[in-house]
């Protein structure tokens, strides 16, 4: 469950993050299935266990606050468009998850 909403939320996730003004509006559906935008779990777990990726929580706060994966980040999907440029320059991929 939980691999399922990390490859489904970074599949909505990341095409805000490298978004030009004119795809703000929201990627073709076509786009959301790409495969690359999906990671899968042995690539996200080697990448987050050594520090290679950044873990982006976009739930709302208390749920985050609830439990999250450790060292993600809190950043509720209605603030990553505004947050996009603080996390590209982190220089490292990124990996959304809401569950």
């Amino acid at each position: 469950m939980r691999r399922r909403a990390f490859l489904s939320l970074l599949a909505l996730v990341a095409p805000l993050l490298w978004a030009t003004p004119a795809a703000a509006q929201g990627p073709p559906d076509d786009q959301l299935a790409s495969p690359k935008l999906r990671i899968e779990w042995a690539d996200f777990k080697k990448l987050y266990d050594t520090k290679g990726v950044i873990v982006v929580d976009v739930r709302e706060t208390p749920s985050f606050e609830a439990g999250h994966i450790p060292g993600a980040r809190s950043i509720p999907l209605d603030k990553i468009e505004a947050r996009a440029a603080e996390l590209k320059k982190l220089g490292k991929p990124i990996v959304a998850y809401c569950a």
